[in-house]
């Protein structure tokens, strides 16, 4: 396919094109920043309509209007920015993807949304887990709120055309590289990560998971929690429940460092398996 990634030049972007090349479709970058690893990016604000209608038009980007887009672009996390700022740039940019989709006939899409629409932090206790797209979406601040709208439209662009496909990927905290050699830290308290119930993800499964929904998707608007299949955590999964989150119910049988983030849905649609874990950074 020819494909628009947008934001390709960040930690779960880089992956992608990886993953996207590897598999044989052709791309570009659309981002502020230029590409670390040398893929062809164009400098283009996605909150800026008129930006994106001309990059998504094809004549500068792919040879035409691409296939499909990968909308990666935004401030990828709450605390990098103010909290209007943030819920202008997502809000806005993810509407001005969306609205260039339709217009121009795009009809494949994913995008990121984020694990913070489910209640991010938790100082309310998760109504069940492992937490599913079942649960509740309750966001607690502005980023959050700008990917739950996020979702909300994609909804309502799938039910003014019927034919899109439009994958709304959940993303646990991304983990790469360095990430991993401040574990201890975070380890060595329990509480530290009680916030998000120690989920995360690698970034070269978040881009897996790019890939296999924009070539896999079916129609219609799919909402999806990408995490690893274990916590982050060294201490059971069942004791951290009990110390942090004793009144919540447990679902089904928890293996011993099962995620608290079930990625079950995103592996019967589109097939998608976590393979990284940070235990294997031992």
């Amino acid at each position: 396919m020819r494909i628009i990634v947008t934001g390709g030049s960040g930690k779960v972007g880089r992956e992608a094109i990886t993953a996207l090349k590897a598999a044989g479709h052709k791309l570009v970058n659309l981002d502020i920043k230029p590409s670390p690893d040398g893929a062809r990016t164009l400098p283009v604000d996605c909150a800026n309509f008129g930006e994106v209608m001309g990059a998504f038009s094809g004549i500068d980007t792919v040879g035409g209007v691409p296939d499909a887009v990968l909308h990666l672009a935004g401030i990828p996390a709450p605390g990098l920015s103010t909290d209007h700022r943030a819920f202008e740039n997502n809000t806005l940019s993810t509407y001005n993807v969306f609205s260039a989709c339709q217009r121009l006939g795009i009809k494949r899409l994913v995008w990121a949304s984020s694990e913070t629409v489910l209640g991010l932090p938790f100082e309310t206790p998760p109504e069940f887990a492992p937490l599913d797209e079942t649960h509740p979406v309750r966001p607690n601040w502005s980023y959050a709120l700008s990917k739950a709208l996020g979702e909300t439209m994609a909804d309502n662009f799938v039910r003014w055309d019927p034919t899109l496909s439009i994958t709304s990927l959940r993303f646990s905290n991304v983990y790469s590289g360095d990430d991993y050699k401040v574990l201890s830290q975070v380890q060595a308290r329990t509480a530290l990560r009680r916030f998000n119930v120690w989920g995360y993800v690698d970034a070269r499964d978040c881009a897996q998971a790019c890939r296999q929904a924009l070539e896999t998707a079916p129609t219609g608007h799919h909402r999806l929690i990408i995490a690893a299949a274990d916590t982050i955590m060294k201490t059971p999964s069942a004791a951290l429940m009990a110390e942090h989150f004793p009144t919540t119910p447990i679902r089904s049988g928890l293996g011993e460092f099962q995620s608290m983030l079930s990625s079950e849905a995103a592996t019967k649609l589109i097939g998608y398996e976590p393979k990284h874990s940070w235990r294997d950074q031992e």
